[in-house]
């Protein structure tokens, strides 16, 4: 690229220890600095680096911060609302350049948080289709779960508030009786304890939860799963979308996405034609396509290959580090 970038990447490390190991291993001059959020303090990091160096500021922003946790009830004091709207805005109008993940994102930063167009671009998340594309089905993840002959449904990822996965298991005791179906929640998250009360006493033998897998690992479970879900609490109210739906993708699998009606996967899952997506909130209408796509088991393989040469147009390494080289050139 010719000019040094340093990508400060989300990390529970305080904002104080980043800065120490700034002061102690950078001593010479940095071009570009790209800082994801949220965290809302990394990006204030972001504007002491430009600050310190002379960089280009460039802020990735992942999730819309406080809006987000305000919609999920996660932020309830009015006084902390304030406090990181205000950080929010200054990390807005201090960074040279803004990226968000999708162009319905763009839009709502433009229009809801008062960012100017000409400083803000949609590149999206990309994904190392390598990872996926050079491994081979095996069954390896099923026999080690005991799924050998079931129909997957995988979700993988955390479970939180933001994910809503509750809307999942009521879906799973309207089909209970359908022995060959298998939701299988791979992760972990605050609210796993809660989802697993709900399993014990609806008595689901359909659901499974195990735990977080490698970055190795994942690849073959998702070429051994049938389909792919997304989900989101419908009490989100920002368009972000599921980063699960791109390594669903990158497996040649098909997806159903279950999401907020603002969420940009609806509008990427129809371009792409991968699968099926539907607002997170009927779960008569959820459990209806969930049989569908069951029913229709034999002709999903079209899906999954639409939606891996979506990916490769639009999710490559290469396409987005293309689009991002652009925006950090003087």
């Amino acid at each position: 690229m010719g000019k040094k970038i340093v990508d400060y990447k989300k990390s529970n490390l305080h904002i104080v220890s980043y800065s120490k190991k700034i002061k102690k291993y950078i001593k010479e001059k940095i071009d570009s600095i790209i800082v994801y959020s949220p965290p809302l303090p990394l990006a204030i990091l972001g504007i002491k680096v430009k600050k310190r160096f002379g960089a280009k500021y460039l802020l990735n922003i992942q999730d819309i911060f406080p809006q987000n946790a305000i919609d999920l009830g996660i932020i309830k004091n009015r006084f902390l609302e304030k406090f990181f709207e205000r950080m929010e805005k200054k990390i807005y109008r201090k960074a040279d350049k803004i990226t968000a993940h999708s162009e319905y994102n763009r839009n709502f930063l433009i229009h809801k948080k008062n960012v100017p167009a000409k400083k803000i671009s949609s590149i999206y998340n990309w994904i190392d289709l390598n990872l996926y594309n050079e491994i081979e089905k095996t069954g390896a993840l099923r026999t080690r779960y005991g799924l050998e002959n079931k129909f997957i449904f995988l979700h993988a990822g955390i479970i939180g508030p933001a994910q809503g996965i509750d809307f999942i298991i009521k879906i799973a005791k309207e089909v209970r009786d359908i022995t060959n179906i298998c939701f299988l929640l791979v992760g972990d998250g605050s609210e796993r304890p809660k989802l697993e009360e709900m399993v014990e006493t609806y008595n689901l033998k359909n659901v499974l939860f195990k735990p977080f897998l490698t970055k190795h690992e994942y690849p073959l479970l998702a070429k051994d799963v049938d389909v792919g879900l997304a989900c989101l609490s419908r009490k989100n109210k920002t368009p972000v979308y599921p980063g699960k739906i791109l390594s669903y993708m990158a497996s040649s699998i098909p997806i159903v996405a279950l999401l907020n009606k603002e969420s940009d996967g609806h509008r990427i899952i129809q371009q792409a034609q991968c699968g099926y997506s539907l607002i997170a909130n009927n779960s008569n209408k959820a459990t209806k396509l969930i049989m569908k796509v069951y029913n229709e088991k034999e002709n999903l393989e079209q899906f999954g290959l639409n939606g891996f040469n979506y990916a490769k147009a639009n999710f490559s390494k290469k396409a987005c580090m293309d689009k991002l080289e652009e925006l950090i050139k003087y």
